[in-house]
């Protein structure tokens, strides 16, 4: 699949929006554990731990935790919630790997995002299935997706879910930001939760069109901070060989929180 702007002031924390990953307090740390996994359903999952530091001010830092304290990167709270990294520094061999990262655990509140409020919507992804020989460059693919909210006092669990059978016309203008729109344009392939595609699906013979499922979920605390969030595109493409599925999935998990 493939899924990802300044400085946002503590005291604005409170307005911006309602689910985010990372720190929700200055002073506080959190550490995220994401697992992805790409191809065949048993392959072995790529895991990678981010440690998120919100030190004072708008001062936050994000760093593998494999690597060593001074390789932390400069992060910024963005007016949307999202994270992104401050500064960019080449020369900071796991600045790519914490970029794709910020990416991943953006997504959760990106998609609950689209809600606006309510406690459920309809919205599109766009979804980019994975090259082969016969389409090196597939084109975007719309999945109608669904989204509600469960809330309690103590947590918020967002559920998604959608396919390429369902009436993407139906979606259109009901509650999501249909994918073209800006920021609006997620799916796509591992490298992060969205793509840069056009948005459009493609118009041949729905003969040899992929089919796409997606099923979501992600869980926020009291606080609105990411807790928990799975995230599986199945992708099933005809070939002369009969039909070829691939999977692709990525878990997070707070590990700890200071």
């Amino acid at each position: 699949m493939f899924f990802v702007h300044g400085l946002l002031v503590a005291t604005l924390l409170t307005v911006a929006p309602s689910f985010f990953a990372g720190p929700a307090h200055v002073g506080e740390r959190v550490t995220y554990q994401v697992s992805t996994t790409m191809g065949a359903q048993q392959a072995t999952p790529d895991v990678s731990t981010l440690v998120i530091t919100w030190t004072t001010g708008t001062r936050l830092f994000a760093r593998l935790s494999t690597a060593l304290p001074g390789a932390a990167v400069a992060v910024a709270r963005n007016g949307d919630g999202t994270l992104s990294i401050a500064s960019p520094n080449p020369g900071n061999p796991t600045a790519a790997s914490i970029e794709t990262l910020l990416g991943l655990l953006n997504f959760p509140g990106l998609l609950a995002a689209r809600l606006n409020g309510s406690d459920h919507a309809q919205t599109t992804l766009s979804v980019t299935p994975p090259a082969s020989t016969a389409q090196p460059s597939p084109e975007p693919v719309i999945v109608p997706l669904d989204l509600s909210l469960v809330s309690s006092s103590a947590s918020a669990t967002l559920i998604a879910d959608g396919n390429t059978g369902q009436n993407a016309s139906s979606h259109s203008g009901r509650g999501g930001s249909g994918a073209g729109r800006p920021g609006g344009s997620t799916g796509g392939s591992m490298g992060g939760w969205h793509s840069s595609g056009s948005g459009r699906s493609r118009n041949g013979s729905t003969a040899n069109r992929p089919s796409i499922n997606i099923a979501a979920e992600a869980i926020f605390d009291q606080s609105g901070s990411l807790e928990h969030a799975t995230y599986r595109e199945t992708i099933t493409t005809p070939s002369s060989n009969g039909a070829q599925t691939v999977e692709h999935t990525i878990t997070i998990d707070r590990a700890t929180d200071h």
